[in-house]
């Protein structure tokens, strides 16, 4: 019989066989794990259960069976009893839940075209340079609408540069050249002001200005004046926003992405429910106001980079809710008589508590002994009020 001698590979080569053998299997492995997945990112095929993706925050899907003309506003409630702390307080949003509807929709938009005919200049405002920029919203916020609500808004058959609004009966023209300007057309789809914010506008590179806007809700301030107004000077007038946070604005203004829109809460206190409210809140009247009168008004607001101009959209919807609707939610009332008794001075003067605060106070101290509850505890989690003045 033949002899055969068996040669042993020296062991460094040994190591490297097994290794690279580990490594073939490894990547064998993942191709068949992923192979499915490949298949249903690009719709090719359906992955198995266990292999599907999650749905990515940035999808959009069809909310077919809302009915605008039975949905509530949204009951936010914003306020919190604490230590006050002056915080930009964001939160990240899907995109799908970006803007909102419902049945206020209808006397708003009618609001929004009487203060086009009679107060132009006052709610609508476009500086030259902020055409691209405009016009890009409205492209954002129609993909928007005809996908989240394609029953409510979509592009007609035969007329492929026209989109119908069907809670109005209005149709309007979104390709150029325009019938109206685009911000105009935008802000009658939605229930939100649009602002929209480009970086060096006026001449320092990293600030961001107002360069065009719709704003049917102003708290307290004149549309005529801030246009063109840097960030900075858009905040002057809240109290402690200087010396806090504006560093931190300015910074994340300068480093938002156009994937994340995030939303934060702000909320004033008034003595009555006009939404078009330009001049400053009365410090003063020639008597107490009445409970009945006075409106929580809470305002929604959501930033988020175009793409294409890189300028910032700034949306801001606003709920006016009377003091009477919390009532029957003590924890609401204990938590808004904590928030107002945390302010400091000067943010307590800016929010007009000279007017309302004793009014308010009283009215949520009543109400909580009224519900036999504990006394109203000031300190607890932190009260993040706004900066946007």
């Amino acid at each position: 019989m033949e002899s055969r001698s068996i040669h042993f590979l020296p062991p460094s080569l040994v190591t490297c066989a097994v290794l690279l053998l580990s490594v073939a299997s490894l990547i064998y492995y993942w191709s068949l794990r992923h192979r499915g997945r490949r298949r249903d990112k690009f719709h090719l095929g359906e992955a198995p259960e266990e292999e599907k993706i999650p749905r990515s925050s940035t999808e959009i899907r069809p909310l077919l069976d809302l009915d605008v003309a039975s949905t509530n506003p949204h009951p936010y409630r914003p306020w919190k009893s604490g230590k006050f702390v002056m915080s930009m307080g964001i939160q990240q949003v899907k995109h799908e839940e970006w803007l909102w509807l419902d049945n206020r929709y209808w006397e708003e938009q009618e609001l929004r075209r009487h203060l086009l005919e009679t107060q132009r200049e006052g709610v609508f405002q476009m500086l030259p340079g902020s055409e691209a920029a405009c016009s890009e919203t409205l492209q954002l916020i129609v993909d928007y609408v005809t996908k989240r609500f394609p029953h409510l808004f979509f592009i007609m058959d035969d007329k492929p540069d026209y989109l119908h609004n069907k809670l109005t009966g209005l149709t309007f023209k979104i390709t150029e050249p325009y019938d109206m300007p685009p911000l105009q057309i935008a802000a009658q789809l939605v229930m939100e002001d649009l602002n929209v914010l480009a970086r060096g506008h006026g001449g320092d590179p990293d600030q961001y200005y107002l360069v065009a806007s719709f704003s049917m809700a102003p708290a307290g301030w004149h549309l005529e004046e801030r246009i063109g107004w840097p960030l900075w000077k858009i905040h002057s007038p809240v109290p402690l926003w200087q010396d806090t946070i504006r560093k931190s604005v300015e910074r994340y203004f300068l480093k938002m992405k156009p994937d994340c829109p995030i939303a934060r809460h702000n909320f004033f206190i008034q003595t009555n429910d006009v939404l078009f409210q330009q001049d400053p809140f009365l410090t003063e009247l020639p008597g107490p106001p009445k409970v009945e009168d006075i409106r929580l008004r809470h305002e929604r607001q959501t930033l988020r980079r175009l793409p294409k101009t890189e300028a910032i959209l700034f949306t801001v919807r606003t709920y006016m809710t009377p003091l009477l609707e919390l009532q029957d939610d003590i924890e609401s009332v204990r938590e808004l008589l904590g928030a107002i008794r945390a302010m400091p001075p000067e943010m307590a003067r800016y929010k007009g508590w000279p007017m309302w605060g004793k009014v308010v106070e009283r009215w949520c101290e009543q109400r909580l002994r009224g519900a036999k509850r504990e006394p109203v505890n000031d300190h607890g989690n932190a009260f993040q009020v706004d900066g946007t003045a």
